[in-house]
């Protein structure tokens, strides 16, 4: 897959969904949900991050690669909150490596 093909439009109507307030937290179902589609959209950003030679990151580059290593690695504590909270852990690192890709991006091609 190449840049230009993945639906960064998508993961941002999910990282935006996950991220939303307290008051608008989610079912569980539709977290579990939610969660799923964020690993499977990490695991492709990630993917186009390790690409890039690690002397290139970013500082938020190789913080959000460890915490997605640790957090894809462990999962979630027990119980409703907790799947929140690890739900949006993933949304930020998403976010995060949205931003990063963006941003190289927009200077290699100017």
């Amino acid at each position: 897959m190449a840049y230009d093909d993945i639906a960064f439009d998508v993961i941002a109507l999910n990282v935006d969904r996950a991220l939303a307030p307290h008051r608008l937290m989610p079912p569980p179902v539709e977290i579990t949900d939610l969660t799923n589609r964020l690993v499977n959209h990490g695991a492709l950003l990630v993917g186009f991050v390790e690409r890039i030679p690690e002397t290139e990151h970013t500082v938020r580059a190789k913080g959000a690669l460890k915490d997605w290593y640790d957090l894809t690695g462990s999962g979630p504590g027990d119980g409703a909150m907790a799947n929140w909270v690890h739900m949006r852990a993933l949304a930020r690192m998403c976010r995060t490596f949205m931003d990063y890709l963006h941003e190289r991006e927009g200077r290699h091609r100017t």
